[in-house]
């Protein structure tokens, strides 16, 4: 996965570019609208909101893809 910042006159953007099939398999989900997102902080390791950080560590940033619940 290639990640690039851009930024410039007051735009921000995080940019996503997938190497591999697995990958463009998971980017395609925030496209489909099969998913919930979140952004979430830290590092990975099991949290009690149900989503995966390594450590304590607040550094790094996750996007959290999960399945929507079906439609009643």
């Amino acid at each position: 996965m290639k990640i690039a910042l851009y930024i410039e006159d007051g735009l921000e953007q995080i940019v996503l570019t997938p190497e591999s099939d697995t990958e463009r398999g998971i980017i395609g989900k925030l496209h489909d609208g099969s998913r919930e997102l979140t952004i979430k902080q830290g590092s990975f390791y099991e949290c009690q909101g149900g989503w995966v950080r390594q450590s304590k560590n607040e550094d790094s940033t996750m996007i959290v893809l999960r399945a929507k619940e079906p439609m009643a």
